[in-house]
Protein backbone atom coordinates (compact mmCIF):
# COMPACT_ATOMS: atom_id res chain seq x y z
CA UNK A 1 0.00 0.00 0.00
CA UNK A 2 3.29 2.44 0.88
CA UNK A 3 4.60 1.45 -2.31
CA UNK A 4 1.16 2.04 -4.47
CA UNK A 5 1.24 5.70 -2.66
CA UNK A 6 4.53 5.87 -3.46
CA UNK A 7 4.32 5.33 -7.33
CA UNK A 8 0.88 7.64 -6.94
CA UNK A 9 2.89 10.88 -6.00
CA UNK A 10 5.69 10.29 -8.37
CA UNK A 11 3.01 9.71 -11.42
CA UNK A 12 1.27 13.27 -9.60
CA UNK A 13 4.71 15.06 -9.57
CA UNK A 14 5.42 14.02 -13.33
CA UNK A 15 1.85 14.92 -14.29
CA UNK A 16 3.00 18.91 -12.58
CA UNK A 17 5.88 19.32 -13.99
CA UNK A 18 4.74 18.24 -17.29
CA UNK A 19 2.01 20.54 -17.67
CA UNK A 20 4.22 23.47 -16.01
CA UNK A 21 6.51 22.81 -18.84
CA UNK A 22 3.44 22.55 -21.89
CA UNK A 23 2.29 26.06 -19.79
CA UNK A 24 6.20 27.42 -20.33
CA UNK A 25 5.52 26.77 -23.75
CA UNK A 26 5.76 29.31 -26.29
CA UNK A 27 4.11 29.86 -29.34
CA UNK A 28 5.85 31.88 -32.09
CA UNK A 29 4.01 34.47 -34.21
CA UNK A 30 5.09 36.42 -37.34
CA UNK A 31 3.71 40.03 -36.78
CA UNK A 32 3.93 41.97 -40.09
CA UNK A 33 3.95 45.98 -38.99
CA UNK A 34 5.92 48.92 -40.45
CA UNK A 35 7.80 51.72 -39.41
CA UNK A 36 5.74 54.27 -37.70
CA UNK A 37 7.29 55.85 -34.86
CA UNK A 38 6.48 56.83 -31.94
CA UNK A 39 3.90 53.94 -32.06
CA UNK A 40 6.15 51.36 -33.24
CA UNK A 41 9.54 51.36 -34.87
CA UNK A 42 12.75 50.11 -35.04
CA UNK A 43 14.74 52.01 -32.37
CA UNK A 44 18.03 53.14 -32.70
CA UNK A 45 19.58 50.76 -30.83
CA UNK A 46 18.27 48.33 -33.15
CA UNK A 47 15.58 46.60 -31.57
CA UNK A 48 11.29 46.83 -31.92
CA UNK A 49 10.14 49.62 -30.04
CA UNK A 50 7.51 51.99 -29.85
CA UNK A 51 4.44 53.18 -27.55
CA UNK A 52 2.57 50.89 -29.03
CA UNK A 53 4.97 47.89 -29.93
CA UNK A 54 6.07 47.64 -26.25
CA UNK A 55 2.49 47.39 -25.12
CA UNK A 56 1.89 44.57 -27.80
CA UNK A 57 4.80 42.04 -26.79
CA UNK A 58 3.91 42.45 -22.98
CA UNK A 59 0.35 41.36 -24.53
CA UNK A 60 2.14 38.41 -26.20
CA UNK A 61 4.44 37.89 -23.39
CA UNK A 62 1.56 37.57 -20.94
CA UNK A 63 0.11 35.40 -23.25
CA UNK A 64 3.17 33.46 -23.26
CA UNK A 65 3.48 34.10 -27.39
CA UNK A 66 6.82 34.84 -28.80
CA UNK A 67 5.30 37.39 -30.71
CA UNK A 68 8.40 38.63 -34.04
CA UNK A 69 7.30 41.74 -35.33
CA UNK A 70 8.88 41.95 -38.82
CA UNK A 71 9.05 45.76 -40.71
CA UNK A 72 8.21 46.17 -43.78
CA UNK A 73 6.49 48.60 -45.93
CA UNK A 74 2.72 49.26 -44.89
CA UNK A 75 1.37 48.10 -47.75
CA UNK A 76 2.94 44.59 -48.02
CA UNK A 77 2.47 44.38 -44.12
CA UNK A 78 -1.18 44.40 -44.76
CA UNK A 79 -0.83 42.00 -48.03
CA UNK A 80 0.90 39.67 -45.95
CA UNK A 81 -1.66 39.04 -43.29
CA UNK A 82 -4.47 39.21 -45.46
CA UNK A 83 -3.03 36.32 -47.47
CA UNK A 84 -2.15 34.49 -44.57
CA UNK A 85 1.79 34.53 -44.98
CA UNK A 86 1.57 36.53 -41.68
CA UNK A 87 -0.54 35.80 -38.33
CA UNK A 88 -1.08 39.31 -37.87
CA UNK A 89 -0.77 43.05 -38.56
CA UNK A 90 -1.97 46.22 -37.25
CA UNK A 91 -4.11 48.69 -38.03
CA UNK A 92 -7.61 50.62 -37.93
CA UNK A 93 -10.61 48.74 -37.82
CA UNK A 94 -11.22 48.59 -41.73
CA UNK A 95 -13.74 46.27 -43.72
CA UNK A 96 -10.80 44.85 -45.57
CA UNK A 97 -9.59 43.01 -43.16
CA UNK A 98 -13.34 41.61 -42.25
CA UNK A 99 -13.25 38.72 -44.80
CA UNK A 100 -9.63 37.31 -43.67
CA UNK A 101 -9.28 38.35 -39.97
CA UNK A 102 -10.05 38.77 -36.36
CA UNK A 103 -9.69 41.58 -34.71
CA UNK A 104 -8.43 41.78 -31.37
CA UNK A 105 -10.01 43.08 -27.71
CA UNK A 106 -7.07 45.20 -27.55
CA UNK A 107 -7.28 48.48 -28.85
CA UNK A 108 -5.97 51.64 -29.07
CA UNK A 109 -8.14 54.91 -30.12
CA UNK A 110 -5.86 56.64 -32.59
CA UNK A 111 -6.43 60.57 -33.67
CA UNK A 112 -6.70 61.94 -36.75
CA UNK A 113 -7.09 65.63 -37.81
CA UNK A 114 -5.23 68.46 -38.87
CA UNK A 115 -2.12 70.34 -38.67
CA UNK A 116 -1.69 74.42 -39.31
CA UNK A 117 -0.92 77.56 -38.87
CA UNK A 118 -4.62 78.76 -39.44
CA UNK A 119 -6.02 79.82 -35.90
CA UNK A 120 -8.30 76.98 -34.83
CA UNK A 121 -11.48 78.59 -35.23
CA UNK A 122 -10.20 78.99 -39.42
CA UNK A 123 -9.52 75.23 -39.58
CA UNK A 124 -12.44 72.69 -40.90
CA UNK A 125 -14.87 71.44 -38.87
CA UNK A 126 -16.65 69.80 -41.94
CA UNK A 127 -16.27 68.39 -45.61
CA UNK A 128 -18.24 71.45 -46.67
CA UNK A 129 -16.07 73.85 -45.35
CA UNK A 130 -12.96 72.23 -47.53
CA UNK A 131 -13.77 74.05 -50.14
CA UNK A 132 -11.14 76.63 -51.28
CA UNK A 133 -8.81 75.00 -48.83
CA UNK A 134 -4.76 73.36 -49.97
CA UNK A 135 -3.85 70.16 -48.14
CA UNK A 136 -1.16 67.96 -47.83
CA UNK A 137 -1.92 64.08 -47.77
CA UNK A 138 0.66 61.52 -47.33
CA UNK A 139 0.21 58.99 -50.27
CA UNK A 140 -1.43 55.65 -49.25
CA UNK A 141 -3.12 57.19 -46.10
CA UNK A 142 -6.85 56.80 -46.42
CA UNK A 143 -7.87 57.74 -42.32
CA UNK A 144 -9.17 61.13 -44.58
CA UNK A 145 -12.00 59.48 -46.70
CA UNK A 146 -13.59 59.14 -43.09
CA UNK A 147 -13.71 63.47 -42.76
CA UNK A 148 -13.98 63.77 -46.72
CA UNK A 149 -16.38 61.13 -48.42
CA UNK A 150 -16.38 63.25 -51.30
CA UNK A 151 -12.59 63.57 -51.16
CA UNK A 152 -12.36 62.51 -54.87
CA UNK A 153 -14.87 64.42 -56.23
CA UNK A 154 -13.60 67.26 -54.47
CA UNK A 155 -10.07 67.12 -55.65
CA UNK A 156 -11.50 66.59 -59.45
CA UNK A 157 -13.81 69.23 -59.88
CA UNK A 158 -10.75 71.58 -57.80
CA UNK A 159 -12.62 72.59 -55.39
CA UNK A 160 -9.72 71.83 -52.68
CA UNK A 161 -6.00 71.33 -53.83
CA UNK A 162 -4.02 68.15 -52.36
CA UNK A 163 -0.20 67.87 -52.64
CA UNK A 164 1.10 64.65 -51.96
CA UNK A 165 3.91 63.66 -49.78
CA UNK A 166 6.25 59.94 -49.84
CA UNK A 167 6.17 60.25 -46.20
CA UNK A 168 5.48 62.03 -42.85
CA UNK A 169 8.54 63.35 -42.66
CA UNK A 170 8.23 65.09 -46.31
CA UNK A 171 4.74 66.11 -45.36
CA UNK A 172 5.93 67.90 -42.39
CA UNK A 173 8.47 69.72 -44.13
CA UNK A 174 6.08 70.28 -47.20
CA UNK A 175 3.87 71.71 -44.24
CA UNK A 176 6.83 73.83 -42.83
CA UNK A 177 7.46 75.44 -46.11
CA UNK A 178 4.31 76.67 -46.50
CA UNK A 179 2.84 74.24 -49.67
CA UNK A 180 -0.54 74.15 -48.15
CA UNK A 181 -2.77 75.52 -45.62
CA UNK A 182 -3.38 72.20 -43.89
CA UNK A 183 -1.65 68.82 -43.22
CA UNK A 184 -4.05 65.80 -42.59
CA UNK A 185 -1.84 63.49 -40.11
CA UNK A 186 -2.51 62.05 -36.83
CA UNK A 187 -1.47 63.45 -33.76
CA UNK A 188 1.58 61.30 -33.39
CA UNK A 189 3.12 63.63 -35.50
CA UNK A 190 3.79 65.64 -32.96
CA UNK A 191 6.51 63.44 -32.22
CA UNK A 192 8.30 64.73 -35.32
CA UNK A 193 7.05 68.49 -34.67
CA UNK A 194 9.43 68.09 -31.12
CA UNK A 195 12.27 66.71 -33.05
CA UNK A 196 12.19 68.82 -35.47
CA UNK A 197 11.46 71.88 -33.24
CA UNK A 198 8.62 73.22 -35.03
CA UNK A 199 6.08 72.44 -31.87
CA UNK A 200 5.02 75.89 -31.54
CA UNK A 201 4.98 76.36 -35.08
CA UNK A 202 1.72 74.31 -36.21
CA UNK A 203 -1.22 73.65 -33.93
CA UNK A 204 -3.19 70.05 -33.99
CA UNK A 205 -7.06 69.96 -34.87
CA UNK A 206 -8.30 66.57 -34.02
CA UNK A 207 -11.28 65.57 -36.72
CA UNK A 208 -11.97 61.69 -35.67
CA UNK A 209 -10.92 58.69 -33.73
CA UNK A 210 -10.36 55.43 -34.83
CA UNK A 211 -9.45 51.92 -33.04
CA UNK A 212 -6.60 50.61 -34.06
CA UNK A 213 -6.07 46.65 -33.25
CA UNK A 214 -4.47 43.63 -34.05
CA UNK A 215 -5.92 41.87 -37.03
CA UNK A 216 -5.32 38.02 -36.47
CA UNK A 217 -5.55 36.25 -39.80
CA UNK A 218 -8.37 33.54 -39.32
CA UNK A 219 -6.29 30.26 -40.28
CA UNK A 220 -4.78 31.18 -36.52
CA UNK A 221 -8.13 31.11 -34.39
CA UNK A 222 -6.71 30.54 -31.15
CA UNK A 223 -4.21 32.69 -31.34
CA UNK A 224 -6.64 35.60 -31.00
CA UNK A 225 -8.45 34.15 -28.28
CA UNK A 226 -4.42 33.77 -26.31
CA UNK A 227 -3.63 37.09 -27.03
CA UNK A 228 -7.72 38.54 -25.51
CA UNK A 229 -6.56 36.34 -22.88
CA UNK A 230 -3.08 38.20 -22.52
CA UNK A 231 -4.72 41.77 -22.22
CA UNK A 232 -7.35 40.56 -20.13
CA UNK A 233 -4.35 39.95 -17.78
CA UNK A 234 -2.56 43.36 -18.11
CA UNK A 235 -6.01 44.99 -17.31
CA UNK A 236 -6.46 42.86 -14.31
CA UNK A 237 -2.92 43.84 -13.04
CA UNK A 238 -3.29 47.15 -13.53
CA UNK A 239 -0.60 47.59 -16.17
CA UNK A 240 -2.43 49.75 -18.82
CA UNK A 241 -3.64 53.24 -18.42
CA UNK A 242 -6.81 54.91 -20.01
CA UNK A 243 -5.98 54.25 -23.96
CA UNK A 244 -4.81 50.58 -23.19
CA UNK A 245 -0.78 51.90 -22.90
CA UNK A 246 1.14 50.50 -20.75
CA UNK A 247 1.10 52.53 -17.79
CA UNK A 248 3.88 55.32 -18.48
CA UNK A 249 6.26 54.26 -15.74
CA UNK A 250 6.46 50.86 -17.01
CA UNK A 251 6.70 51.43 -20.88
CA UNK A 252 9.80 54.18 -19.59
CA UNK A 253 11.75 50.47 -18.10
CA UNK A 254 11.63 49.03 -22.01
CA UNK A 255 10.32 52.08 -24.54
CA UNK A 256 13.32 52.69 -26.70
CA UNK A 257 13.24 55.88 -28.93
CA UNK A 258 13.59 55.70 -33.23
CA UNK A 259 15.97 57.87 -34.89
CA UNK A 260 14.14 60.48 -37.38
CA UNK A 261 14.88 59.65 -40.60
CA UNK A 262 13.28 61.50 -43.84
CA UNK A 263 12.22 58.17 -45.44
CA UNK A 264 9.34 57.55 -42.27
Amino acid sequence: MFSAFRWYRVLAGCLVIHTALLQAETVEVDFSVYEYPPLYHTSTSGRFSGTLGETILKICDKAQLDCRPVLMPIARAYERTISGQSDMTISATHPRFDKCCVASQWNYPWSAGFFSRLPSTKVPESEAQMKGKSMIVVRGWRSHYRFMPNFDQLVESKEITVLYANSNYSAISMLKRGRAELLWGAVDYLWYLDKLNLSDEFSYSERLQIPIVLWVNKQRPQLVETLNDGYEQLKQDGLLDQQNLLRTDILHQYYEDAPLKKGH
